[in-house]
């Protein structure tokens, strides 16, 4: 799968002033960069038109598009993430945790996506930071797990980047402003970029660890709370 991430640019900046750069990949991901604040309001009212550009660009490159975004509904704020595939719009998913005192509430359930360019489980922003976000899209058969992140700032993310593609067999991807970065099956980072448009291939592997561990007393499986 050839993947391109731009970390910086807008989406309708890099559609008119560079969109030789991103030609011939099977899916691009923007950042929260890529559409700044969409209004449910102004989108159905026909004020404004973001996710149609998204839904038009994937089709004139025929290809998958992930672009993150703030969405306002009706003044409930959210962090999402929008997918369209060859010209049509398969969804937008939000943030599902709301962490401490902050204007962005918490939105939508988990999905996978089936694209041409393959199945595609989506995380948004701080969602990376709880391990069940990556397990459950693994479970659903994900071929791939792109993170849409805000901004690096610290170590964590790229932790928890790595050890979500190790724990649960599934290559993952991060964009956020001005990085990104994959991490394989094994946990290794392998690409990591601070550049704008970045360009990778990523073999779509699985593997799923057999792991065993001692039990005692009351045991409860894992994956039950799923």
């Amino acid at each position: 799968m050839k993947i391109c991430y731009v970390t910086t640019s807008s989406l309708n900046g890099v559609w008119h002033e560079r969109l030789a750069e991103v030609s011939g990949h099977d899916l691009i991901v923007f950042g929260f960069n890529g559409l700044g604040l969409v209004s449910y309001k102004k989108e159905l009212d026909g004020e404004t038109e973001y996710f149609q550009d998204v839904a038009k660009l994937s089709k004139q490159l025929n290809c998958t598009i992930i672009c993150g975004c703030d969405t306002d509904t009706y003044g409930l704020f959210r962090h999402s993430s929008v997918i369209a595939d060859r010209g049509k719009i398969l969804g937008v998913t939000d943030m599902a945790h709301a962490i401490d005192d902050s204007e962005f509430v918490a939105g939508g359930t988990f999905r996978v996506y089936d694209t041409s360019a393959g199945k595609i489980g989506i995380i948004v922003a701080e969602d990376l930071y709880f391990p069940e976000s990556a397990r459950v899209l693994a479970l659903c058969d994900a071929d791939i797990i792109i993170s849409v992140f805000k901004k690096i700032d610290g170590n964590m993310p790229i932790v928890m980047l790595r050890a979500g593609a190790f724990c649960n067999g599934v290559a993952m991807g991060l964009c956020a402003k001005s990085y990104c970065a994959v991490a394989d099956i094994r946990g290794n980072v392998t690409k990591a970029s601070s550049s704008d448009i970045v360009s990778t291939e990523i073999k779509i592997e699985k593997d799923y660890h057999l792991i065993s561990s001692r039990r005692r007393g009351l045991y409860r499986d894992f994956n039950a709370g799923y």
